[in-house]
């Protein structure tokens, strides 16, 4: 029988996926509004709007749902990383603050059209932020280079995530975002055109999540040492 923390441990994992998942791919499609262009770039933003609008907010239950039980559970662990990644994790959650703000208020604020880019600006670099700076969170736990003696944090506020392997993983979060929207958007299209728009976005993403894939696995050796054996 697995140990309790083990059990607890899987379960902050199923969650996390899934938030990649389906919260993953709501930040992808504002990925594509900031990129949205040619003849049908209204029709692109509408198309993403209606995609994510039903479920852009239930999505983050998952990422509540990691953060209570990394609390519940793990104390010791949530206080270090609390800690030593305040600020890529303040600066996450504003972008989460900002860019549901900016998508509610773009739906029902004035529809002119100096409102619409202010608003749309908002969402979209807030949803490229926002999974640049989970990804360097998680690389910066999975580096191993949060150190702890007698409770407090010793290895610093930017040790761990100013390094170029977490924010690889930025990177390569940001990209599988946006791959992962460009797929769903692809299917979710009913217009041809529309969906050879996305069904290209998706080829493109999914050569840079290869590339971004073999940077993080090569800056792996020396910014994740204890993942790198274990891969």
């Amino acid at each position: 029988m697995p140990s309790l923390e083990l059990v607890v441990a899987a379960i902050m994992l199923a969650a996390l996926i899934f938030y990649a998942l389906l919260a993953g791919a709501d930040f992808g499609g504002g990925v594509w509004d900031l990129l949205a262009g040619g003849p049908r770039a209204q029709q692109q933003r509408a198309l993403i709007a209606s995609a994510i609008g039903p479920i852009w907010e239930a999505n983050h239950v998952w990422v509540i749902l990691v953060i209570v039980l990394l609390f519940t559970a793990f104390p010791p662990a949530f206080v270090a990383i609390m800690t030593a990644l305040h600020i890529p994790l303040t600066i996450m959650l504003i972008g989460i603050v900002l860019r549901g703000a900016a998508f509610t208020f773009r739906t029902y604020d004035s529809q002119a059209d100096a409102v619409q880019r202010r608003w749309s600006r908002v969402f979209a670099i807030a949803s490229v932020i926002t999974p640049i700076m989970l990804g360097v969170c998680i690389g910066a736990i999975a580096s191993g280079t949060i150190t702890v003696e007698g409770g407090v944090v010793t290895s610093g506020f930017f040790a761990a995530w100013l390094a170029p392997f977490p924010w690889a993983v930025g990177g390569f979060a940001l990209v599988l975002f946006a791959f992962l929207a460009a797929v769903y958007l692809t299917v979710e299209a009913t217009d041809t055109a529309l969906r050879e728009d996305f069904r290209r976005r998706a080829l493109g993403a999914a050569v840079a999540v290869g590339v971004l894939a073999l940077l993080v696995f090569l800056l792996s050796g020396a910014g994740a040492p204890r993942i790198r054996a274990g891969i």
